[in-house]
């Protein structure tokens, strides 16, 4: 357990992501809600549209329409991942954080895949109660996957005020040729070894040596990620 942010660094890749979202990163750390996703991207990259387009809708039925006619458009202009690099709708990285974080399914404090909670529970230990843990899944077809190469992060907060601390962000792959990433953490599983760390009842090659060895070697890299990334923010803010 740690008594404090400090701790040291461990060696991670910070260059290209992989673009597209995966079977593999579905299994095991779930996605965003892509209904979700779209209506906020869509809202964010057309909000002075939308406004006057509401303005002119006076009755609720009007309003009504314009919203119907609102998710339509958003639908249509994200169908497929393609669509999320498409320059004309860029959303920087830190906006593309926010949207990802909104179009969460579930709790962030329970995440319900088997890999990304058992993550969660091994990175949790390693901090004191004082502190709160999150974790947000960006594959599903979001800006944050695609254009900026993070499959998902966790945030850590201060529990007494639930000022946020640090986030620490990953790439989930199963090519065995990466071995670099513009997340700060780039976890790779082996397609041979994929069984291995399926937890359900009926997966006859699930491997709970190997699992939690994994587990434990991945959380220690993200919360190593946590910590240096806090460090940083506290330094540039002195």
């Amino acid at each position: 357990m740690f008594n404090g942010l400090s701790a040291n660094t461990i060696e991670k890749g910070r260059t290209s992501p992989d673009n597209t979202g995966t079977r593999l990163e579905s299994e095991f750390i779930g996605e965003v809600d892509g209904t979700q996703y779209k209506k906020l991207a869509y809202n964010f990259l057309h909000s002075e549209e939308i406004k006057e387009e509401m303005a002119k809708a006076k009755t609720p039925d009007e309003k009504f329409g314009q919203m119907i006619k609102i998710k339509e458009a958003a639908q249509k202009e994200f169908e497929n991942a393609l669509d999320l690099a498409d320059r004309s709708k860029y959303i920087d990285f830190k906006n593309s954080v926010k949207l990802v974080e909104q179009s969460q399914p579930g709790n962030p404090e329970r995440p319900n895949r088997f890999f990304s909670g058992a993550l969660y529970n091994n990175i949790k230990k390693r901090f004191e109660d004082k502190y709160i843990l999150k974790f947000f899944a960006a594959t599903g077809g979001t800006h944050l996957d695609v254009v900026h190469g993070v499959d998902g992060f966790f945030k850590l907060y201060l529990k007494e005020n639930g000022q946020e601390l640090a986030t620490a962000t990953f790439d989930l792959t199963g090519n065995s040729t990466k071995n670099s990433s513009r997340a700060d953490v780039l976890i790779y599983i082996d397609p041979s070894e994929k069984e291995k760390y399926d937890t359900s009842s009926s997966n006859k090659k699930f491997d709970k040596e190997f699992f939690d060895s994994k587990i434990d070697e991945f959380s220690k890299m993200i919360t190593e990620a946590l910590i240096e990334n806090y460090q940083s923010s506290a330094e540039k803010n002195s």
